[in-house]
């Protein structure tokens, strides 16, 4: 993009003022040009509230076709997938047998859950501990990925471990 001409501005640059004088020859004006960074790409929440308003807009209009044909609107995906949900939900709970265990287990969850993030909210507001905690996180970090990651053989034995854990986990 060229910068505004002088008159509109109401400056005139150096050249352009030697040029008028007469003390410059009318080739050895230059313009000036210069450049804007690009923009920043949308991020992928934006991207993602577009798409999903996409899919909206498309919705209601299959829905406005539909009911000017005279057939019946499609109900939304949404409201289906969380009735799905709930009725999974109902069965798998009328499967259990000690109801007042599993109620009793979700409560201590939660509790223990809250509790937790009391803990490490107190511990936040410390006014050391974050950063040491911190510097802690990245150390650990850089050893377990010198240990495991790093090198092809420690890396394909890491991963067999992972596979192994995981089998045991789905077998029983």
């Amino acid at each position: 993009m060229a910068p505004t001409a002088p008159a509109a501005t109401g400056a005139a640059s150096p050249a352009a003022l030697a040029v008028a004088k007469g003390h410059g020859k009318a080739t050895a004006a230059r313009s000036v040009r210069f450049s804007l960074p690009p923009l920043p790409s949308l991020s992928l929440a934006v991207q993602g509230q577009a798409r999903a308003a996409s899919s909206l807009c498309k919705r209601l209009a299959r829905n406005v076709v539909a009911m000017a044909t005279g057939e019946p609107a499609a109900a939304p995906a949404a409201n289906e997938e969380f009735t799905e949900f709930v009725s999974a939900l109902k069965q798998e709970w009328d499967r259990i047998e000690d109801k007042y265990a599993v109620t009793t287990l979700a409560v201590a969850a939660t509790l223990g859950m809250w509790s937790a993030g009391g803990v490490v909210s107190a511990i936040d507001r410390l006014p050391i501990v974050p950063g040491l905690m911190e510097a802690v996180g990245i150390g650990y970090s850089g050893w377990f990925a010198y240990r495991n990651l790093l090198f092809k053989p420690d890396r394909d034995a890491f991963f067999a471990k992972v596979r192994e854990v995981y089998e045991d986990i789905i077998s029983g």
